[in-house]
């Protein structure tokens, strides 16, 4: 790799288990049609090749370099890599199943060509479930509606519009692009070893941003796999998210949050720990006990009265779900099941089929 001048943007390529895939992801980095970049292709070990992939292109390709580790259980630990060993002044981030536009980075350089020196780049996704998906008509992941796409904004007005722009808060990693100083200085890493990773990172980090901005394009695909560590309702999945779940509410108590955003992440928050815990579909491979441990786990110490202080803020069919939270939590876990399988998923549905 040249070790000159510094290039503006570092790809950073997770590379655990995907040989599969990771020949289109890396081709869509390689490929960008702007070329002032660097790539860290961060394999943690696998049994199949590729590190060996990694390591091919690094040699065809100076800009790209593959660094070997130990299995650590999570994309955390590339990140907090990256974040740490980035030459490039802005960190692009792809998981080694999924692959960018290779025009990210041009466009990219545009906006900041446009509006100066940001801390953070939002973008659109798409999800997919292989190469000969239709983009143009594939699902869409964004934060953001076009009226957001002008301007430069803090990160706690980027929070409002996005609160206000409707549906689930998008906290995926690589829905972004970051100033790889504002991470170091603000010791923004993730949780090594634990997945949802990104779901207690980003409100903290879009929280601190002095200086945000949108483009409304995609530039992203993620590849939806069935067999997938985030995707298979795991009990590890759901003890992974309750430990996010409390440094959240660690993060609200301590930090002085506006009341108006304090509203928007009690529904979002609440929206994904209910989903994954008790919605019938995302939850029907977890069982009552790993359920009532891991409330339990949640509302030790200071975490009910945090919990409390969350939904308060949060809808009545929310609110009206944590003392059978509460009963689960002391091993009577039909109640809050039988809720939100009759009554608070159904008629969410409902509501939302009326608008």
């Amino acid at each position: 790799m040249n070790m000159g001048r510094e290039p503006l943007f570092t790809i950073v390529i997770s590379g655990y288990q995907t040989e599969p895939y990771l020949a289109r992801a890396l081709e869509s980095a390689s490929g960008q049609t702007f070329r002032d970049f660097e790539g860290i292709c961060y394999v943690e070990k696998s049994t199949d090749r590729s590190l060996e992939i990694c390591q091919e292109l690094a040699r065809k390709d100076e800009r790209f370099k593959a660094v070997s580790a130990p299995k650590s259980g999570a994309v955390a630990t590339t990140r907090n890599y990256a974040i740490d060993h980035a030459r490039g002044k802005y960190l692009v981030v792809l998981d080694g199943d999924d692959w960018l536009s290779v025009h990210l980075l041009e466009k990219l350089n545009r906006k900041l060509e446009e509006c100066g020196e940001l801390d953070i780049i939002a973008f659109r996704a798409v999800t997919a479930s292989d190469e000969n998906a239709d983009l143009t008509h594939a699902p869409k992941l964004t934060n953001f509606g076009p009226a957001d796409a002008s301007g430069v904004f803090t990160g706690q007005e980027a929070l409002r519009r996005a609160g206000n722009h409707g549906g689930q808060f998008r906290s995926y990693t690589w829905l972004c692009a970051y100033r790889t100083d504002f991470l170091r200085e603000n010791r923004f890493y993730q949780t090594d070893g634990r997945l949802m990773e990104d779901f207690e990172w980003a409100p903290r980090v879009w929280f601190q941003a002095e200086k945000f901005a949108y483009v409304d394009e995609t530039f992203y695909v993620y590849r939806r796999r069935a067999n997938s560590l985030t995707t298979e309702g795991s009990s590890r999945l759901l003890f992974d998210l309750v430990r996010q779940v409390r440094s959240l509410l660690d993060f609200s108590t301590r930090t002085e949050i506006p009341e108006d955003l304090r509203r928007i992440w009690s529904s979002q928050w609440l929206s994904t720990f209910y989903w994954f815990m008790f919605h019938p579909v995302s939850s029907r491979k977890i069982s009552n006990a790993d359920r009532n441990a891991a409330l339990k786990e949640l509302f030790a110490g200071s975490g009910l009265e945090q919990f409390r202080k969350l939904a308060v803020r949060a809808s009545r069919p929310k609110r009206l779900a944590v003392p059978l939270l509460v009963l689960a939590s002391r091993g009577v876990v039909w109640p809050v099941k039988l809720y939100f399988r009759l009554l608070y998923y159904p008629l969410s549905g409902l509501r939302n089929g009326q608008k």
